[in-house]
C-alpha cells in the first residue's frame, strides 16, 4: 500500500515537473543572454554621432550635421572685414540596418518611474539583468526607444568579407547604438541637404 502511494505521488510530480519544462525553457529564452554577441564575421568601421530620424527592428535613420564655412566670414572679436556670411548648417542622413547581432543601449541608468510618475529605484535584479550581456558598455535598450531627436552614438561594422577598397556606405552596419540623450526639437523628414541631391560630395 505504502509503496503504491509512493509511486502514485512520483508520478505526480514527474508530470509537474514535465508540465513546468515549456514555460521555464520560454522563461529562459526570453532573458537577456549573458554572453556578448560574435562579433568575428564583421569588421569595426568607426562611429558616427548624430540624431535619430527614424527607426524600427531593421534600420535606423541617423541624420548627422556639421557646419560649413560659407563666404569670407568674419569671426566675432577678430580683426579685418568679411563679407557677413555665416556658416551654414549642413546634414547627411545615413540608413544603417541592424545585424542579428546589433544591440541598442542606454549610455547612462534611464530613471525608474512609478505608476505616479515618481523616481523610484531599481532593485539588484533589475540592474543586473539591465546590464547584460556581460562586457557590453551601457543598459539595455531596444529599436523602441529610438524615437526621432534620440542623439546616439553609432557604433559601425561592415560584413569581414568585404574589403577596405570596395567598402561602400552601403555596407555599413549597426554594432552598437547607444543612447545619449533627446534633442527637444527632432528633425523632420529624411533628406539631404539640397547640395548633396545635386552630387556634391557628402561627408
Amino acid at each position: 500500500m505504502f509503496g503504491r502511494i509512493v509511486r502514485v505521488v512520483c508520478t505526480v510530480a514527474l508530470g509537474y515537473s514535465l508540465a513546468l519544462l515549456p514555460a521555464l525553457a520560454a522563461d529562459d529564452k526570453d532573458s537577456p543572454s549573458t554572453k556578448p554577441p560574435d562579433w568575428s564575421h564583421y569588421t569595426r568601421v568607426g562611429n558616427l554621432v548624430g540624431e535619430i530620424v527614424k527607426a524600427d527592428d531593421k534600420k535606423i535613420t541617423l541624420r548627422v550635421k556639421w557646419f560649413q564655412q560659407s563666404g569670407n566670414y568674419r569671426r566675432p572679436g577678430s580683426r579685418g572685414r568679411g563679407n557677413g556670411a555665416r556658416p551654414k548648417e549642413q546634414h547627411h542622413d545615413y540608413e544603417l540596418p541592424f545585424v542579428p547581432e546589433s544591440l541598442v543601449r542606454f549610455k547612462k541608468l534611464p530613471p525608474k518611474l512609478d505608476d505616479k510618475g515618481k523616481h523610484i529605484d531599481y532593485t539588484q535584479k533589475e540592474l543586473d539583468s539591465l546590464r547584460l550581456p556581460s562586457g557590453v558598455t551601457g543598459y539595455a535598450a531596444s529599436p523602441a526607444d529610438l524615437a526621432p531627436g534620440t542623439i546616439v552614438d553609432v557604433i559601425l561594422i561592415r560584413d569581414r568579407s568585404i574589403s577596405l577598397a570596395k567598402a561602400t556606405e552601403e555596407d555599413l552596419r549597426v554594432k552598437y547604438a547607444i543612447i545619449l540623450g533627446k534633442d527637444p526639437t527632432p528633425p523632420k523628414g529624411s533628406t539631404d541637404n539640397k547640395d548633396d541631391k545635386k552630387g556634391k560630395k557628402k561627408n
